[in-house]
């Protein structure tokens, strides 16, 4: 009997050893755990550590790359040198072609669409979007706090080329894209259209290089851009470059390459005064139209063939600019422009379409010869209509347009203008 008991004495002290040894192997493993994974533990003191040494290395390659920048603009990047050893971007994944960047180093092509063009040289969007089929932006990477990743390709080596290939055309790349600022522009660049047409965030953009000709819409609806860069001398289309551009404060100069200026303003409703119009413009039509605080309009150069809705809706003008021999068409120019008081004091032989030229200015009068060459009712129909209809004013026409006696009869109730 005391065997018994003795033998169960003693298999409760084993089970009551076995439990206490299980606590404290549970306690030790939870100390452990923590000592692990805690705010403290080893492993999250050996990612902070991993992660603040790939951190280090980045701000070091990044400080080495600004370093070598600063020399880049000083001595111009060896081009020969960077081509013949640039490998591809270490992030790329899908594409195969090599891009090299504005700054000499690797671009990471997969954030770029490209497509060859007929001369030879790489354009930065699909083919779809160069044909303006269906418009898409070039850059397909991520958007961070207003910025793309990394730099513009210059320089792209896809399968199947020989050599590296120079890109010259960004038509659309950051369409309708939330930048607040697009990187350096690569000086091999001719074509620049749309390119930013729609980024409505935009407050920042870079010069553009000498050799770029086509400038049509690259800032079309940039709502937030008060400061237009400089244009370069190659430019010669800057169809609404800025149309729309809401905030823009003051007009670039106009170099003497640029021949076609339609609709270059159009909305700018900030815009106070017009840069001087170079005599190499043709085209003007649209130029300044819905511009409502552009007070004193520009010289028009002999050079100028259309004036179609120029100052159209242009509310604060007073005053017309003298129109040239070369205008041909001058439908509705002056249109809406409700505080226009003094007309061009002649409108030339040479013009051929006077509708609605200056349909709804109130306050016109003064004199006006117009020797226009007008044949036919559908010419000039409205070109006076509810023109000259503030109290106590005259409009006198004059001139030796064969349709003079039909172009003021068609608004004969009208006792303001007179022949």
């Amino acid at each position: 009997m005391e065997k018994e008991v003795k033998r169960t004495k003693e298999k409760a002290i084993t089970l009551i050893a076995l439990v206490i040894t299980i606590i404290v192997l549970l306690i030790l493993a939870g100390v452990t755990i923590a000592t692990l994974t805690g705010d403290n533990g080893i492993l999250t003191r050996a990612t902070e550590a991993k992660n603040k040494t790939e951190q280090a290395q980045k701000d070091e390659e990044n400080i080495l790359n600004s370093y070598e920048d600063k020399l880049n603009e000083y001595t111009g990047i060896d081009w020969d040198t960077v081509l013949a050893n640039v490998q591809k971007h270490s992030e790329q994944k899908i594409s195969t072609a090599i891009g090299v960047g504005t700054d000499g180093r690797a671009v990471n092509m997969d954030l770029w669409e490209f497509t060859l063009l007929d001369d030879g040289t790489y354009a930065l969007n699909d083919e779809e979007a160069l044909n303006n089929s269906i418009i898409t932006a070039g850059y397909i990477g991520p958007i961070i706090d207003g910025k793309i990743e990394g730099v513009i390709p210059q320089y792209i080596k896809n399968d199947g080329d020989s050599d590296f290939i120079e890109v010259t055309d960004l038509t659309a790349l950051f369409y309708e894209k939330n930048l607040t600022e697009i990187p350096k522009i690569p000086s091999t660049v001719t074509n620049i259209a749309l390119m930013c047409q729609g980024c409505s965030e935009l407050i920042s953009v870079p010069k553009i290089p000498n050799g770029v000709l086509n400038m049509q819409a690259t800032f079309n609806s940039c709502t937030s851009l008060e400061t237009a860069p400089e244009i370069p001398n190659s430019v010669t289309n800057m169809r609404s470059t800025f149309a729309g551009c809401t905030s823009l404060i003051t007009a670039p100069k106009i170099p003497n390459s640029v021949t076609n200026m339609q609709s270059t303003f159009n909305s700018c409703i900030l815009l106070t005064a017009a840069p001087e119009i170079p005599n190499s413009v043709t085209n003007m039509r649209s130029t300044f139209a819905g511009c409502t605080s552009l007070i004193t309009a520009p010289k028009i150069p002999n050079s100028v063939t259309n004036m179609q809705s120029t100052f159209n809706s242009c509310i604060l003008l007073t005053a017309a600019p003298e129109i040239p021999n070369s205008v041909t068409n001058m439908r509705s120019t002056f249109a809406g422009c409700t505080s226009l008081k003094t007309g061009p004091a002649i409108i030339p032989s040479s013009v051929t379409n006077m509708i609605s030229t200056f349909n709804s200015c109130t306050q016109l009068q003064g004199t006006i010869e117009i020797n226009a060459n007008l044949t036919e009712f559908e010419n000039y129909h409205d070109c006076f209509g509810m023109a000259s209809t503030a109290n106590g004013i005259t409009l006198k026409i004059t001139g030796n347009c064969p349709m003079l006696n039909d172009l003021v009869a068609t608004k004969s109730y009208n006792s303001n203008i007179i022949l």
